[in-house]
């Protein structure tokens, strides 16, 4: 049934599929959200000094009133904080270079089970920061380079957690770099570089993720700390893009109290301030207590939402480290490989046919996973390379010579490591980095950070250099002498250059620290058992001399920027571009068109294109879209090309697939300083599509001419109170309501969602008095029926979220509804796309 301008509601019925949807009459009076009501009720019943309890993580549990204390340890890439046994999954730039969003998902999923498993609630992670320098210590945590591709992998993360009872504190936020001087270093920024550059991926996993939790980073931001910046919590996090869950500081990461509080800094973790000053100070006036209350309702709402207070269901321990985690494991570790040079087809290698191999290097017989930080997982075995070679091909016709050490120079060891490559057929060459070089900030000085060691003026990897450290690229070269057959395995978190030594090379495999059945994955490469997929998340510079300069200014990072936007930006070639990695068949992309050159702002742009495997395997490829700009208005700075969607692609041999990439206004947004918001600019805009950022064969182009700004309303993130429904239970719902559109939505428009149990409505929204601004969002909670809730039952249920707007005052009501499965009992509303993953 079509709707009015007007928005009058009448009955209806709406075919959508084979579902048939029963509407009711919406009612005209503003919603009274059920949540909030609860809200108003719990801190009612408690004191002031309750209410600062909640905010201090020692004392934040209330067992007269039933309110849990948060329970959880770092985790961006498997349980950390020294837990024995769990499963150490890839760390996180090696999730973004497998570029392969439905597996992330997965392995998000894993790693809260398994942390639900313990009767714990809260993970740190995932980790949002980005690689500015390949040299900073906390290089493995980070998720690449690009906010685009950080923002998907990171979202599909979130998204994984939030299958479980277990919800992630997201961190650093944000322009966590480097780790000298990490809590007094004050980065300057530009308003735009801020949201359009260090803020894409943060407001994508917030609003599309639907994160619950916010870490705040230890470093300064124009002049305040990251945790006491009123601009970047409450005005950007919270007021704009409509972020209302609970943030936290780092371990002991504020110093001043009430500019924590006015900032809306809500949760004190590692250090006793809130609860130590704000008692006396809200007595004597010197912080105001409506602060304290605000604070307290974003911690319960986040206790509430994610289950905590109302009861989540029981995981077995069994789960943990369990064979299915394993192969995970496994998965995620093999399509983060990135092959970068197979000169001659050295690989894959014929396991038949092959007479020896010396497996030779640091990293060989060892197997790191990830730097040393309070993020390191401790599993209960790992597979390094030397072992899984000899698991594939026996003792006999596998020898082991370490060679060298990680970062010395030490070169007592290259002669049994050129003896065993002289005598062997082939030489798997395992380098990289480990934990002595890469990580936290153990390794400095610690009582110099605290007190400000001074300026940024060198990488925190203590050999400060890109290249592969102490003795290994000389024994690399020295081995090349005897033994041509090389093939390079680097394992690392942060990328190292092998410049000097890439002509002495065939092969080239890029790990980053891929988890504890790394050395199986590998090797399942190098013999051909799987076709790698994996892509750069990280251009390889060729050396220092590439790599932005060292310096606390990150003003103008939108254009000049990091990674390929400064190679670009520089006209700079690196070792190996951004979005790189080869396979062991080939693609062809061809046929390229665009479904409207000549289009509006706000117009939907699809680009689509063919992709076809001519090898003689099956393969994946990771087809990547960027977007450039010719003359635009307003007249801003702009980066060379910019990456705006991507794709990976399984094919057989000679099988052709035709992919769209879809280019809404989200994907399309600059950041106007002038009028404090999101803006589609008006003019010309260049694509090019391909395998790499280096490599895109395919180009369109398309203009955007003015036209009225609208909303595009979406909804996202269903979610019940209780978050778990039991037989029996009053449930209420509540969804996202984002706008990504041209325009804002106004008090006074209706803003209104109809929510919807097999195709039974059961519940709505309706509100006046919200207005969302362009890149904005609103949690949308629904009142029953005639005050009536939907009652639980045991079954499986299908839940639909349906936003009621007229369409000619929406840009793209395809996105105006969002389906979800809710099992009961022990089950959780779960979107259907993500239910299809996890199964």
């Amino acid at each position: 049934m079509k709707k009015s301008g007007l928005h009058i509601i009448l009955p209806c019925l709406v075919l959508a599929g084979l579902l048939l949807f029963q509407c009711s009459p919406v009612q005209q009076t503003e919603t009274q959200s059920p949540l909030e009501q609860r809200l108003d009720t719990l801190l009612s019943k408690m004191s002031m000094q309750e209410k600062i309890e909640q905010l201090y993580y020692k004392t934040d549990g209330n067992e007269r009133l039933g309110i849990p204390q948060f329970k959880g340890s770092d985790g961006p890439h498997g349980i950390g904080n020294g837990a024995p046994g769990f499963s150490s999954f890839p760390v996180t730039i090696a999730m973004a270079a497998t570029w392969d969003l439905h597996l992330i998902t997965r392995v998000g999923r894993a790693i809260a089970m398994e942390q639900a498993s313990r009767r714990r609630d809260r993970i740190a992670g995932p980790t949002l920061d980005l690689l500015i320098d390949p040299r900073i210590g906390r290089a493995p945590e980070t998720i690449g380079e690009d906010p685009f591709l950080g923002g998907r992998i990171s979202e599909a993360f979130v998204l994984g957690q939030n299958t479980t009872s277990v919800f992630g504190s997201v961190k650093h936020y944000n322009l966590n770099t480097y780790e000298i001087n990490r809590r007094t270093n004050d980065y300057l920024s530009d308003e735009r570089s801020l949201v359009e550059f260090w803020g894409y991926h943060w407001k994508r996993t917030v609003q599309a993720g639907g994160a619950l939790s916010i870490m705040c980073a230890y470093n300064w931001v124009n002049g305040d700390k990251c945790a006491e910046n009123k601009y970047m919590i409450k005005d950007l996090l919270r007021d704009h893009w409509g972020f209302n869950y609970y943030t936290m500081s780092d371990w002991g990461g504020f110093g001043d109290t009430g500019k924590a509080l006015n900032s809306e800094l809500d949760f004190c973790e590692g250090n006793d301030l809130y609860i130590k000053e704000l008692p006396a100070g809200v007595v004597n006036g010197q912080f105001d207590s409506t602060l304290v209350d605000r604070a307290t309702r974003n911690v319960l709402r986040t206790k509430v939402i994610s289950g905590m207070i109302d009861g989540v269901p029981v995981i077995p321990q069994t789960i943990i480290d369990s064979k299915e985690h394993r192969e995970l494991v496994y998965e995620s570790g093999l399509k983060s490989l990135v092959l970068l040079k197979n000169s001659e087809n050295i690989l894959p290698l014929d396991k038949e046919k092959l007479k020896s191999v010396a497996v030779i290097g640091p990293n060989a017989a060892v197997l790191p996973l990830d730097g040393n930080s309070s993020s390191k997982v401790l599993p209960s075995y790992r597979i390094p390379v030397e072992k899984a070679f000899r698991a594939v091909l026996g003792d006999e016709r596998v020898k082991y010579a370490k060679g060298c050490n990680i970062n010395d120079t030490d070169k007592k060891q290259f002669a049994a490591a050129i003896a065993a490559a002289k005598l062997a057929e082939y030489v798997v060459f395992v380098a990289g980095l480990d934990s002595t070089v890469e990580g936290e900030g153990w390794f400095l000085d610690k009582e110099a950070d605290e007190k400000g060691g001074g300026a940024v003026a060198r990488p925190d990897r203590p050999s400060q250099t890109v290249l592969l450290p102490g003795m290994q690229n000389e024994l690399i070269n020295e081995i090349a002498k005897v033994n041509p057959n090389i093939i390079l395995v680097v394992i690392s978190g942060g990328t190292c250059s092998v410049t000097p030594v890439i002509n002495n090379v065939k092969g080239l495999l890029y790990a980053f620290y891929p988890g504890q059945e790394g050395g199986r994955a590998i090797a399942d490469v190098l013999f051909g058992n799987y076709n790698p997929s994996g892509k750069l998340p990280a251009t390889i510079p060729k050396d220092d001399s590439q790599i932005i300069p060292i310096s606390p200014d990150f003003r103008n990072m939108v254009s000049r920027g990091v990674g390929y936007r400064w190679f670009d930006s520089q006209n700079l070639t690196p070792e190996f571009a951004f979005g790189f990695g080869l396979s062991y068949t080939t693609f062809e992309y061809s046929n390229i068109r665009i479904n409207n050159s000549n289009a509006k702002v706000g117009d939907i742009i699809e680009v689509s294109f063919d992709l076809k495997n001519t090898g003689k395997v099956f393969g994946e490829e990771v087809a990547q879209l960027y977007l450039s700009t010719g003359k635009i208005i307003p007249e801003l700075q702009m980066p060379v090309k910019q990456l705006r969607a991507f794709q990976k692609t399984g094919l057989n041999p000679g099988e052709t697939k035709t992919i769209t990439f879809t280019l809404s206004p989200e994907e399309l947004y600059i950041y106007n300083e002038t009028t404090k918001s999101y803006q589609v600019p008006e003019g010309e805009f260049m694509v090019q599509v391909g395998g790499s950022s280096d490599n895109l064969p395919l180009k369109t182009g398309f203009t955007l001419s003015k036209s009225e700004g609208r909303p595009d309303l979406s909804v996202r993130n269903i979610r019940t109170m209780p978050a778990f429904p039991k037989e029996g239970d009053e449930v209420v719902f509540m969804a996202s309501l984002i706008n990504n559109g041209t325009a804002a939505t106004n008090k006074g428009d209706s803003h209104i969602i109809r929510f919807y149990v097999d195709g039974k409505e059961v519940a709505n929204y309706h509100s006046k008095s919200i207005a969302i601004p362009v890149g904005g969002m609103e949690l949308a909670c629904a009142q029953g029926l005639k005050g009536i809730n939907w009652k639980a039952a045991n079954g499986n249920f299908k839940i639909t979220a349906k936003i009621e707007v007229a369409e000619s005052a929406d840009l793209n009501v395809q996105n105006n509804t969002c389906e979800a499965e809710l099992q009961i009992p022990n089950g959780k509303v779960v979107p259907v796309e993500i239910a299809r993953i996890i199964k």
